[in-house]
């Protein structure tokens, strides 16, 4: 073997030792911000402020131009005073302004919460007596407290505001 290919594989193992440290580093950065999003999902009202003029000082308007997740999220989050059946979801989004253009609003939260179920992990069904009924996981208290600080929502809430006066 020549010097030369001896002085790479020197390189290329210490490159890979760096790699190596710097993936454990990642992991452990990513551990951090999903413990962090663990607690601001559970402390959400101290750490989170909503602006005053969010939608939720209008019920009429609650939920108007939102997508059906996100006020699926802040339903459960925020208004509902325990678990809720996908009517109860769908007739307190209708109430708070969703509109939709499909011809049944029902079946289209029902889609939305099945993703959140089985894909997302953001919702669970509650079994026994409260069969049929969904409540938030710690992934969906997460997502929400999350959505809530992006300008999107910061925006969303500005434009709505700006709207009403």
């Amino acid at each position: 073997m020549t010097s030369s290919t001896q002085n790479y594989q020197v390189v290329l193992h210490d490159l890979e030792l760096r790699r190596n440290r710097c993936q454990d580093e990642l992991k452990a950065v990513e551990q951090a911000i999903l413990g962090i999003r663990a607690l601001l999902a559970r402390d959400a009202s101290l750490l989170v402020q909503i602006p005053q003029s969010s939608p939720g000082t209008s019920t009429a308007e609650r939920y108007a131009g939102m997508s059906v997740r996100w006020g699926v999220l802040q339903f459960l989050a925020e208004d509902a005073d325990g678990p809720a059946s996908t009517a109860e979801i769908a007739a307190a989004l209708r109430k708070g302004g969703m509109t939709t253009r499909g011809r049944d609003f029902i079946s289209n939260v029902s889609a939305v919460i099945s993703v959140m179920v089985n894909k997302r992990q953001e919702l669970e069904p509650i079994a026994g007596e409260g069969a049929g009924s969904y409540h938030l996981t710690q992934t969906g208290h997460a997502a929400w407290s999350a959505i809530k600080m992006t300008t999107q929502y910061q925006a969303r809430s500005l434009n709505f505001s700006a709207n009403v006066q």
